[in-house]
């Protein structure tokens, strides 16, 4: 159910007209760098009762929306000035827009009489921000601005979700209008739309057939909030389910026909004969549709709530176009009572556990005396198990050193497992990612495990953290480079430029902006340090210099494969 809003004047400015649809439509949380252009938005927001978390670079604001979108599923809103605020804010927008996660961003910009000429920050932002935008608009007067935003919510929402832009001039936000008597609306919430019977059908007859199935989630599935509605096909059908991306821990990695994450579970995903994938396409998280994870002899059942992401570089057998949960629990209802799958499940979970050893070896055949960042990687995820048992968010971000926190954590909750293996693959998300969680859940903790180098494009957001009351851990595997970087130059070229950084203190950036932080050289040091940070009550950094000669199997096998 909508929130009422609040008593307002006969005549409010534009920035309250937005600010009270945005309410309307379900908004609590608006992420910004202030600017001249959106002061009476932001203005309006506090006075219709949204929370406005600022951060101290445009491009964090976006990011943090998105990374509040990925845990909640529900829109993240963005506002930014002008000019250059915009320009900073595209890179959000399009990680937002290419991985079909619903953001709302809205731009400030010159007022109308001064377009073109020569007017500080005046730029054509419709031009660049359209052709990344699921839809976009710019609102001419104050009249139209209502209407524009309820419409930029439920374009984002509804469907494939994506990115939007709604564009404001500073004059329609200052201009004083009476409350809308329109006729327009829009509906509140996404619609769920069913497949066909004979699409439905089909899929059933593959899956009856195959004697090795496996579900594969994606992000679509997460979108759909379609986790009870898969774990059900999984019993009913007796499929093993395996979790990717937006979708880790939609359906918990405990659950008895969870495989868990796709790191591990690509082995069962490959020894398969039938793959019903739920909602992803066929892109580099699954190699394409092809080896080694898919063989010719596949039979692929596609579900996806769009049509035009069906196929791609791999033609699926069965395509099936429907929203995910609504697919999921139509196939449940028909296909009860089918064959029994358990010794096909043991036999999944067996493959599944021989990665995890993999793994291990690589971390516990270390001898270098720095600490291995795998090691790193697997304390923070067992020290943020045994604390929350699932219920904290786990942000990492990085190159290898997000490999390895891939591998070691567990997903149980939705929304609760954010990571730099969004759409665009854009490093720096970590802080601002967290900063959404942060927002989005208040009472739960957070904690981000980042490389240096990825670290250091949002570090400041430590102080947004600090001054916003958002106690983030965070944990920096401080390699002292662009470690992934470092090592394909090596590889490629044989030797490294512009790759290194220096082994800067930032656990003393984290105190000077208000935080607590700490050095820590040893792992056996490592739990100690965590438990202070997460009693610090303030945002908490943990430094602690990692091995720049260790790079994951994984990733080297990927560079090997060249899936970029």
């Amino acid at each position: 159910m909508a929130p009422t809003e609040p008593d307002r004047p006969v005549t409010v400015h534009g920035g309250r007209l937005v600010a009270d649809r945005l309410r309307a439509g379900g908004v609590e949380v608006v992420f910004t760098l202030p600017g001249g252009h959106i002061v009476e938005l932001l203005h309006g927001c506090e006075e219709a009762g949204l929370r406005v978390v600022d951060v101290r670079h445009e491009g964090s604001a976006t990011l943090a929306a998105l990374g509040y979108a990925l845990a909640t599923g529900h829109p993240g809103v963005a506002a930014v000035t002008a000019g250059p605020g915009f320009t900073n804010a595209l890179t959000g927008l399009a990680d937002a827009a290419l991985g079909n996660a619903p953001l709302v961003l809205i731009g400030g910009r010159t007022v109308l009489r001064r377009r073109g000429r020569g007017a500080v920050q005046d730029l054509d932002q419709m031009a660049m921000a359209a052709p990344i935008s699921k839809w976009a608009a710019a609102a001419q007067d104050a009249g139209s601005v209502e209407r524009l935003t309820d419409e930029a919510l439920h374009r984002a929402r509804s469907g494939r979700p994506g990115a939007v832009y709604l564009e404001v001039p500073h004059d329609v936000f200052m201009a004083r209008t009476p409350a809308s008597g329109g006729v327009w609306g829009f509906p509140t919430a996404a619609s769920h739309p069913a497949a066909s019977p004979t699409e439905l059908e089909r899929a059933l007859e593959a899956l009856r057939r195959a004697e090795r199935p496996v579900a594969l989630a994606g992000s679509g599935a997460f979108w759909s909030g379609a986790g009870e509605e898969i774990a059900r096909l999984c019993e009913s059908l007796q499929i093993p389910l395996v979790t990717t991306s937006a979708a880790r821990g939609l359906v918990p990695d405990s659950h008895e026909w969870c495989l868990g994450s796709f790191v591990h579970a690509g082995i069962a995903v490959a020894q398969a004969d039938c793959v019903l994938v739920l909602g992803s396409a066929f892109n580099a998280n699954l190699v394409y549709g092809g080896p080694p994870l898919f063989s010719e002899e596949h039979v692929l059942i596609q579900v996806d709530i769009a049509a035009e992401e069906l196929g791609g570089n791999r033609r699926p057998d069965v395509a099936v176009q429907g929203d995910v949960g609504r697919v999921a629990a139509d196939l449940a209802d028909a296909g009860s009572g089918g064959r029994d799958r358990r010794d096909w499940l043991l036999q999944a979970r067996e493959l599944t556990a021989l990665s995890r050893p993999t793994w291990d070896a690589q971390v516990d055949e270390h001898a270098g005396p720095l600490v291995h960042p795998g090691a790193l990687a697997r304390e923070v995820c067992a020290w943020a198990r045994d604390t929350w048992s699932g219920a904290a968010t786990l942000v990492t971000d990085g190159g290898d050193s997000l490999t390895w926190a891939l591998a070691y954590a567990e997903a149980e909750r939705p929304g609760h497992l954010l990571s730099t293996t969004t759409a665009l693959g854009t490093l720096g998300v970590g802080l601002p990612f967290a900063l959404g969680a942060a927002a989005a859940r208040p009472s739960e903790p957070v904690v981000l495990l980042t490389g240096d180098g990825a670290f250091g494009l949002s570090a400041m957001e430590m102080d947004s953290a600090a001054r916003q009351g958002f106690p983030i851990i965070v944990v920096v595997a401080n390699n002292g480079g662009w470690g992934d970087v470092r090592h394909h130059q090596r590889a490629a070229v044989g030797r490294e430029t512009a790759s290194h950084l220096a082994v800067s203190r930032y656990d003393l950036l984290a105190e000077a902006l208000g935080g607590h932080g700490e050095r820590v050289d040893t792992v056996a040091d490592l739990r100690p340090a965590l438990d202070r940070a997460a009693a610090a009550g303030v945002p908490a950094l943990v430094d602690v210099p990692t091995d720049p000669e260790v790079l994951s199997a994984l990733l080297r096998a990927m560079m090997s494969i060249g899936i970029m």
